[in-house]
């Protein structure tokens, strides 16, 4: 056999191997969380964490595919915590709505290293940042939605609004920063998760793999999704190259190039 044909075979062979296309919003894994009522998502290098709000709410440390746990605490300034962000190299951000303060603590024990307020109730946490993990974290957003939908960008030490934009879908659901598309993912109750540009048009959206997609957490172009409507946490495919077909709220189109 000529080493042109065994070429051929070889790459026949590695497109017919190759998985299907996988689309914006395809779920490729799940399992389920470790308690009931998931409200908060960050994803680090290695880890998930994940709030599961109650008395007490509990953060803890997954494995991001298989969801086995490797740690847990409890939020020395109260169970009222939404949100969650993570930031290189071990920082974890927890939205605390009863007193409208973003807390920056270690990741792995929850001791507090300092906390500003964000002047609303940071539902939803999310570094903004230029790699995966958090790396290259220089602000923090928040979200929320009293009086009205809005998601700010925050100095990460004073907590200064440095910018923000209104949301067109009230939510008070956790958000993730999509560094790639440069988009802020936050699902609603009408179980469709939006991503919106930093104006605060919607650019893309698909429907969620569950009802109340409360957790939100964006690593190598998956989005963590915490659904508090059967405890599971999915991971979705989100594409590093979103192009967006414009189009009205009502019916949003995402393309790929």
């Amino acid at each position: 056999m000529s080493t042109r044909l065994v070429v051929t075979f070889a790459v026949l062979g590695t497109l017919l191997a190759a998985p299907a296309f996988a689309a914006l919003g395809d779920v490729v894994g799940s399992f389920r969380a470790p308690g009931t009522s998931v409200r908060g998502l960050a994803r680090s290098s290695t880890r998930l964490h994940i709030l599961i709000y109650g008395n007490p709410t509990t953060i803890y440390r997954l494995a991001p595919v298989s969801g086995a746990v490797y740690g847990s605490w409890q939020p020395s300034f109260g169970n009222n915590c939404r949100g969650l962000a993570f930031s290189t190299p071990n920082r974890l951000w927890v939205g605390c709505y009863s007193d409208d303060r973003v807390y920056e603590c270690r990741s792995t024990n929850g001791s507090v290293f300092g906390s500003w307020n964000a002047a609303n109730n940071a539902y939803g946490v999310a570094p903004y940042c230029t790699g995966d993990g958090g790396a290259g974290t220089t602000a923090i957003f928040t979200s929320d939605t009293n009086p009205t939908a809005f998601c700010w960008r925050h100095n990460m030490v004073t907590g200064s609004v440095l910018a923000s934009f209104p949301t067109p879908v009230r939510s008070f659901f956790d958000i993730a920063w999509d560094h790639r598309n440069r988009l802020i993912w936050m699902g609603d109750l009408s179980n469709v998760i939006y991503g919106y540009d930093t104006a605060g048009s919607v650019a893309a959206s698909f429907p969620a793999p569950a009802t109340y997609p409360y957790g939100m957490a964006y690593y190598g172009q998956y989005l963590w999704v915490g659904c508090d409507g059967n405890d599971y946490v999915y991971r979705v495919h989100c594409p590093g190259t979103l192009a967006v077909a414009p189009a009205s709220l009502g019916r949003v189109k995402a393309l790929f190039r």
